[in-house]
């Protein structure tokens, strides 16, 4: 049984300011989730509080080609010709019906959706499948887990493990308020067109019927930026056999139509792959009833520490809360008053202790701002190039963030935060950070 993966497609906010300056952007890679149950974060790097998701404008489609169709019986008008090896609609219910192609993405694609969207989707370029080779990791038992994912090498940190487009796309509007039987058989319907690879795969997730399936595997996907019944639940079979754990070695993205996941720290032979199903930067007690509600009791090592080792765990998270609390009050201020310069360190330093390896490019970045506010060059040269790494790794290349902080790396006394509160606090060059 693989334990699954319920997730909202959203913001990383990773921004800091003083003032109206220095805001970095804001990539919508993240997650958040779980999509029907939970409203609590689940990407790999912690969130402003304030933020809400925002769709993806990445399929934006200016100049559809009509299509007339001969049969108007069943369905209502088509509007848009889908390109070749697309098949459809079938299956329609007001406005949403199902389109196929045994050929599209890793093996074969259905969508549940409508006309447009379905035009979007089978007009998009998809990257290939990709990442490390097929013998790098294996498909075995796991006690208390069912299947899961180990690796058969030393997988470094950085390194892409699979990227893959989803098997079955479904618009969140039916799924949500279609009536239960033509719902059904519209979900049976789309298996059915999957090719007999792909079929079996997508069965073998955790789920009683597929509507069961789509609602403990999805992610949610926004496929025509902030139009109306843009945001879809995509489901990505091979994705569904990573298992949980609180403090994962491997995160995912999801942009645009592809899922991505890259390892955050190495990974030697023998070691179980993991994501996390939850956002994990809260005490145990809170972890472990989400948990619950996914029909299983979490055995990682995070879980099962000794009630000590345990408390102190919570200690940190609630340090980690404050501490970051504190920061973006201060620095929404003017002249952040405030601000010591040894936060920049301890907040790192926090992170680390508590494994959060997922989640370190907002506190990086964080750091690395606060040490070039400071004047302590050494310091945000180290926190920079750490901090374009992970946020890198957290939400894709290419970003402004990591460029941004390798500029911050390469070249500290020119960024927009160098010294502005030079000065103020004690040993404001080249020191050791500490609280």
């Amino acid at each position: 049984m693989y334990y699954s993966l319920q997730i909202i497609a959203g913001l990383s906010a990773v921004g800091l300011a003083v003032g109206v300056q220095g805001s970095i952007s804001e990539p919508n890679t993240c997650s958040w989730g779980p999509f029907l149950t939970h409203r609590e974060l689940t990407c790999g790097a912690p969130q402003t509080k304030s933020q809400t998701p925002q769709p993806s404008t990445a399929f934006k489609v200016e100049t559809p080609e009509l299509w007339n169709s001969p049969n108007e019986r069943y369905e209502r008008p088509r509007k848009y010709k889908l390109p070749t090896g697309w098949k459809g609609p079938e299956h329609c219910f007001t406005d949403f019906c199902l389109y196929y192609n045994p050929d599209a993405g890793d093996g074969g694609m259905s969508l549940i959706t409508t006309s447009r969207n379905a035009f979007i989707v089978a007009s998009a370029v998809l990257p290939p499948s990709s990442g490390v080779e097929p013998t790098a990791y294996y498909e075995a038992e796991v006690p208390g887990k069912g299947v899961g994912l180990i690796a058969n090498r030393t997988i470094r940190k950085g390194e892409i493990i699979m990227q893959r487009a989803p098997a079955l796309l479904i618009q969140s509007t039916p799924h949500i308020d279609l009536e239960r039987e033509p719902r059904e058989r519209m979900y049976q319907a789309a298996v059915d067109r999957l090719p007999e690879r792909a079929r079996e795969g997508f069965l073998r997730q955790m789920g009683e019927t597929v509507y069961d399936k789509a609602e403990k595997n999805s992610f949610r996907m926004f496929v025509d930026g902030d139009r109306k019944h843009s945001a879809h639940l995509g489901l990505f079979p091979e994705v569904s056999k990573f298992n949980h754990d609180c403090r994962p070695n491997v995160h995912y993205r999801v942009t645009n139509l592809t899922h991505t996941t890259i390892a955050v720290r190495d990974i030697p032979p023998g070691t179980e792959l993991t994501v996390s199903y939850i956002y994990t930067q809260v005490p145990r007690s809170t972890r472990l009833t989400q948990l619950r509600e996914w029909g299983f009791e979490c055995t990682c090592s995070q879980c099962t520490l000794p009630p000590l080792e345990a408390g102190a765990s919570d200690a940190r998270i609630r340090q980690i809360d404050a501490l970051e609390e504190e920061i973006e009050s201060v620095m929404s201020r003017p002249g952040a008053p405030g601000l010591r310069p040894e936060m920049a360190g301890k907040l790192v330093e926090l992170y680390r202790m508590e494994r959060l390896d997922a989640a370190l490019g907002p506190a990086l970045t964080r750091a690395a701002l606060i040490s070039a506010m400071f004047g302590r060059e050494e310091e945000a040269r180290g926190f920079a190039r750490e901090a374009a790494e992970a946020v890198e790794r957290e939400t894709g290349t290419g970003r402004k963030d990591a460029e941004a902080m390798r500029g911050l790396a390469r070249e500290p006394r020119g960024h927009w935060a160098w010294g502005v509160l030079e000065g103020r606090g004690e040993g404001k060059k080249n020191g050791t950070s500490g609280m």
